[in-house]
């Protein structure tokens, strides 16, 4: 996390950053350590935040380490990180990410200014790293190769740390394992703007284990369960987000309340959901392989899955399911 001097002609500390570990890997997190150590605006200080079943080993020179007993996924390591922070402002980094330039610290710095709360930059899902995903793989990441403005990702946000902890950080009541960002993303701008800078940081996503075709049904479910816990909170004011505006992204959420009508004008609603679920995962084409013509039936199957994850976060209010069960 960053630490940031406050006021104009105060000499800029330099920044102090937490992050997320959740697969301890020595090598890559040297990696990413000197890579930080690169930036023309170095950290004062990085904080690993470890919640994985194993211990780490050996802890990079230049780190600091901190255990959290409790797995409380991405967001319960983020809010642990930032209670051990000195700095100003917090540097949310996750472990397979890497500032595309050295100068991209430095550049988030000075774009925070009075006003704005926090300074994200877009994350880049390099495609040859996509290409090396076995089919289900890429189908689950279509939607994210290439660069997207999120807002609010963990991937290499700075927060105004007095902000951070004025709204308590992360609410791992109600966005357990997704949505959390998002949920984040408009608590943060009811107190300043949530910028969305040029600078990228690079997400290498590198699989652990090859993707499964139920994965992807799983994961549909969990990204649904927390749009209808986000919409319950937020309703309409979800279009404040940065990543609202990604249209294919967001199509099928539009298409829930079409189902009812099934019921009475199943001639017409059901060829037009058919059409238009398939448009909503209109990216799984990019892929080449002739496997992708399968998602002409899987893409309704994924939007049912969808609708009933929505109903059930609309209804609790909490985004609760895991990927992993």
């Amino acid at each position: 996390m960053p630490k940031r001097a406050a006021g104009a002609g105060r000499r800029r500390r330099r920044p102090v950053q937490p992050r997320r570990l959740r697969s301890p890997n020595h090598g890559n997190l040297t990696a990413l350590i000197q890579k930080l150590n690169a930036q023309t605006v170095k950290p004062h200080e990085i904080i690993l935040v470890d919640s994985s079943p194993g211990e780490l080993k050996e802890v990079p020179a230049g780190a600091s380490y901190v255990k959290n007993p409790v797995d409380l996924a991405l967001s319960g390591d983020y809010n642990l990180g930032a209670q051990h922070a000195t700095g100003d402002c917090l540097l949310l980094l996750q472990q397979d990410c890497v500032p595309a330039r050295d100068t991209d610290l430095e550049d988030n710095l000075r774009l925070l200014t009075p006003g704005r709360v926090a300074v994200t930059s877009s994350v880049t899902l390099p495609r040859e790293n996509w290409e090396q995903y076995n089919f289900w793989g890429q189908a689950l990441m279509a939607h994210w190769v290439g660069t997207v403005r999120q807002g609010i990702s963990g991937k290499f946000d700075l927060i105004r740390a007095d902000v951070f902890r004025k709204i308590g950080g992360y609410d791992t009541k109600a966005f357990s394992f997704a949505g959390e960002d998002m949920d984040l993303c408009l608590r943060l701008s009811e107190h300043g703007e949530v910028f969305v800078a040029q600078t990228q940081v690079i997400h290498l996503h590198n699989q652990s284990r090859k993707t499964a075709w139920t994965d992807l049904f799983k994961k549909r479910y969990q990204l649904a369960e927390s749009f209808g816990a986000l919409f319950r909170k937020w309703g309409f004011r979800l279009y404040r987000i940065p990543y609202a505006t990604y249209f294919s992204h967001h199509l099928a959420k539009y298409l829930y309340l079409l189902l009812p009508f099934c019921l009475i004008f199943p001639k017409y609603v059901i060829p037009f959901l058919f059409v238009t679920a398939n448009l909503a995962n209109v990216e799984v084409w990019r892929i080449r392989s002739p496997k992708k013509f399968s998602f002409l039936l899987l893409n309704p199957a994924l939007f049912l899955v969808g609708a009933a994850g929505a109903l059930k976060g609309l209804v609790s209010g909490k985004q609760r399911y895991s990927v992993n069960k």
